[in-house]
């Protein structure tokens, strides 16, 4: 197999206008190919401008760039791809039109030269029928922007030659990018769990489980995610979503992929997202990333001056401090079975639950459920009802459940939970978890209350995992899913989330990070609450067996 010098790129929208720049950056002389003279113009303006921006950051000075820009030949005829080594087709995902560019190479370039297909998700073995030559033929995904991202995805059929395969990996190496090697299945590593993930997401969305808004604070903040599901799809153009959710659903019938129709109502109306400045978001303008805020209620919440923090160790501790920091006076029970203490918290504001009750096995002997101090927490709440004022919030950062909350303590309007996780890179997010009958104005104080700590609030509908669990986890899960299915390597699909979706790391080192029991637990509990799909939440029994070995994923 020849080495590869010189590059076709067939097609110069933003995808392949961003590939020739990415060969041509790596001094692999690029000949681009357009149908017309007005798109090969446009090609060119958008290499230029992408340049420019270079220069003007400081990335590349005027040298380099000339030097980037002297490397490519831009043309409208196919023919003058005769000297390519490998030929990249950049065109619409129609693959009738990708037969009619693989037919028409076959007059052209060597019979040793690579075709390539930049496809996010159509099949390379269907590809490759459109040639003579199907041993010659594989996938080289680039990811958006591909001058920035560094994964490329190697698809490979079952009539690959080996020896091309390696030369596109060494290539891809060769101009700084990460080449990942996977074979010819729909969505390939990233997409495929990219939009699993996307699926659940949008159920939430039309459940009214969460807002968008919270929704992708969760993500991004609660989970170290780049961006949110709404502000991510928006970017990519919810048309082009629904495109590939559909290609990849239609090979793998799996429930986590059946397509979404608050998705497809979106597209159908024409809310394709940056794209055309309406999407999730509203934009200033066609193309703009800018969010054009919505105006929402100015209602404000009354103001929150005491609160009581019952229970003991390090998490009552931090909440004492940063409330205290925060500007509240705090009213600390560190004892929940101590009722005269208890009887401290009558002037507060909101009461947070952050330690453990005192379990029925440790009552004194005689004590009777008259004068016996709260046993349980089921207990706890309804002294607090008897003793706090009557719109005083009651919530937990345990385990309780709102609507018991609200039951217990006879008041289900001023209940709510909260699940405070770890900080990521991007913040830390508190998940406000309300009932059915939780009321707006206790939502709004809690609301307060979180930012008021320094961490963003995310308020949703109170069902097992909340948003960053019950999103984050069936994510993970399907990684381990497509690691005992032999599809992917660890480190394949560490490296192909965090090179092309931009992960602060793998799935696989998130788990490793969070605890594969943890990772476990939840999703046994979103398996056994039912509502969504079996085999999106269901334990995979690698992940069972790497917690019964305590065996990390990575390291």
């Amino acid at each position: 197999m020849r080495q590869i010098t010189t590059v076709g790129v067939i097609g110069l929208g933003t995808m392949g206008a961003g590939i020739v720049e990415v060969f041509a950056r790596g001094g692999i002389a690029v000949i681009g190919v357009e149908t017309t003279g007005e798109l090969a113009d446009r090609g060119r303006g958008i290499l230029q401008a992408s340049t420019d921006r270079a220069v003007a950051k400081g990335k590349l000075d005027e040298a380099g760039q000339q030097e980037i820009l002297g490397r490519v030949t831009i043309t409208t005829d196919l023919a003058d791809l005769a000297p390519a080594d490998l030929v990249v087709e950049a065109v619409p995902e129609v693959m009738d039109l990708k037969h009619q560019v693989f037919s028409a190479l076959d007059d052209i370039v060597a019979p040793d030269a690579v075709l390539a297909s930049n496809t996010s998700s159509l099949s390379i073995t269907a590809i490759a029928a459109g040639t003579a030559y199907p041993q010659r033929v594989v996938g080289l995904h680039f990811f958006n922007p591909a001058p920035i991202l560094k994964l490329v995805e190697v698809i490979t059929t079952l009539r690959t030659d080996d020896a091309v395969r390696d030369a596109v990996v060494e290539l891809s190496e060769r101009i700084g990018k990460r080449p990942v090697v996977v074979g010819d299945r729909a969505g390939f590593v990233a997409n495929y769990l990219l939009f699993g993930y996307f699926v659940s997401a949008l159920r939430m969305l039309e459940h009214g489980h969460v807002s968008r808004a919270d929704l992708d604070t969760a993500m991004r903040v609660g989970a170290g995610l780049p961006m949110g599901p709404c502000t991510l799809m928006d970017l990519v153009g919810l048309d082009v979503c629904h495109h590939i959710g559909d290609v990849i659903y239609a090979h793998s019938r799996s429930p986590m992929h059946a397509p979404s129709p608050l998705l497809e109502r979106m597209v159908t109306a024409g809310l394709l997202g940056r794209k055309s400045g309406e999407g999730f978001y509203t934009y200033a303008k066609p193309g703009s990333g800018q969010v054009v805020e919505e105006q929402g209620s100015s209602a404000e919440a009354p103001a929150v001056t005491g609160v009581g923090v019952v229970g003991a160790g390090e998490i009552a501790d931090e909440l004492i401090s940063r409330l205290r920091d925060g500007g509240y006076a705090v009213t600390h029970v560190p004892d929940a079975a101590d009722r005269e203490e208890l009887a401290g918290l009558a002037g507060v504001d909101v009461v947070v639950e952050a330690g453990t009750a005192t379990p029925e096995s440790e009552l004194a002997e005689g004590e009777d459920a008259l004068s016996a101090p709260p046993a349980s927490e089921d207990e706890l709440w309804e002294v607090l009802a008897d003793t706090v004022g009557p719109q005083t919030v009651l919530t937990t950062v345990n385990e309780e459940v709102a609507v018991a909350i609200g039951a217990l303590s006879g008041r289900p309007g001023r209940a709510a939970v909260l699940r405070l996780h770890a900080p990521t890179g991007n913040g830390q997010v508190v998940e406000i978890g309300r009932s059915s009958a939780t009321e707006e104005e206790t939502v709004q104080i809690l609301r307060g209350l979180v930012r008021a700590i320094g961490a963003e609030p995310v308020v949703c509908r109170d069902r097992p995992g909340l948003v960053v669990d019950a999103l984050l986890m069936p994510h993970l899960m399907d990684a381990v899913r497509m690691l005992d299915e032999g599809y992917a390597s660890v480190s394949d699909i560490d490296t192909a989330l965090q090179h092309g979706l931009g992960y602060p790391v793998g799935p696989f080192a998130m788990i490793d990070q969070i605890g594969a029991e943890e990772v476990l637990t939840v999703c046994e509990e979103l398996t056994e609450a039912g509502g969504l799909p079996r085999e999106s939440v269901e334990p995979s029994p690698l992940l069972i067996e790497h917690v019964l070995l305590d065996r990390p994923f990575t390291g």
